[in-house]
């Protein structure tokens, strides 16, 4: 039988300063602009509520959830929507946020989903970025740090509906019995 080990990543602080940084961009960036957020569930939500409290700049909120992971570790490559976004982003600037990117397969999805709503701009936002793990030429407009090829949970990211909870982000390895 699998056990699993969470190997400490990002502390509160560290996660909280790189919240900070891509909040002054952001802020800065889409100044007297129309911006709408559109959060990817569940794995983004901490990530977003911390985002947007340290925005300087006032933007909506939405939220869309695309499951492509099932109860692997690996993405299943096939998006479905299981939510989609309830505000129109007709000529105004959308910021997809994002936990983490990894084949890029899911984000490549949402952004082509969104152009057709004819928006401004669609730009990204992501908290951690597996560039080793990448498909498609897909990446971060804001990115706050990239990461080594590791399954990570915690801030929001889980495994098999476990570990968000958690305030820290850790790297899971496998512990096998004997």
């Amino acid at each position: 039988m699998e056990k699993y080990h969470l190997n400490p990543l990002f502390s509160q602080e560290q996660i909280a300063s790189l919240v900070q940084g891509l909040a002054d961009r952001i802020s800065e960036d889409y100044l007297g602009r129309d911006l709408v957020l559109v959060c990817i569930l569940k794995g983004a939500f901490m990530f977003l509520s911390d985002l947007v409290r340290r925005l300087t700049i006032p933007a909506k909120i939405d939220f869309v959830r695309l499951a492509s992971y099932g109860s692997g570790m690996k993405s299943s490559g096939n998006i479905e929507i299981t939510k989609d976004i309830e505000l129109p982003v007709e000529g105004k600037d959308v910021l997809i946020i994002e936990d983490i990117i990894d084949s890029g397969h899911t984000l490549e999805f949402l952004k082509d989903r969104l152009i057709l709503s004819n928006p401004r701009s669609v730009k990204i936002c992501a908290l951690l970025d597996k560039k080793g793990r990448r498909e498609v030429g897909m990446d971060a407009d804001y990115l706050g740090t990239e990461v080594d090829d590791v399954f990570i949970v915690g801030y929001g990211i889980d495994f098999n509906e476990n570990y968000r909870h958690l305030p820290e982000i850790y790297y899971v390895t496998t512990i096998n019995d004997p």
